[in-house]
């Protein structure tokens, strides 16, 4: 395996604790604190440097069912992040409330891709894809 794709599983996986983390620290307080927010952008940050770091190995992109949920949920976490800071610093109440269930449906997407890139991942290993 190569460094590169080394650290693309590191930060991935960086990612899959910081958003899980992130999501149900604020579901158990019921809305979003003002520390969680930074879980969710360190998180953000993991997702997008694994993902352009997977990006950077391959040719052309091959649209299955692991890069559309992957860049989907990428998608989702960057807009309820934005939501949730924006929330903060209006001091919206209602907003921060919310928060959390808006972002267990969106972290449950976000597994998924990553249950299926760990599942595309061994295939390649093992010589299947």
């Amino acid at each position: 395996m190569s460094s590169l794709i080394l650290l693309s599983v590191v930060l991935i996986t960086l990612a899959l604790v910081l958003y899980s983390t992130g999501t149900w620290l604020s579901w158990r307080a019921r809305k979003l604190m003002p520390g969680t927010i930074i879980v969710f952008w360190c998180a953000l940050a993991a997702d997008t440097l694994a993902t352009k770091l997977m990006g950077a190995r391959v040719e052309s992109i091959r649209w299955d069912l692991h890069t559309i949920s992957g860049y989907g949920a990428l998608a989702l976490m960057a807009v309820l992040t934005l939501f949730g800071t924006l929330a903060l610093l209006q001091r919206r109440d209602a907003w921060l409330a919310r928060f959390p269930r808006l972002a267990l449906p969106i972290w449950i997407v976000w597994v998924g891709s990553y249950i299926t890139g760990v599942v595309l991942g061994v295939q390649r290993v093992a010589g299947g894809g």
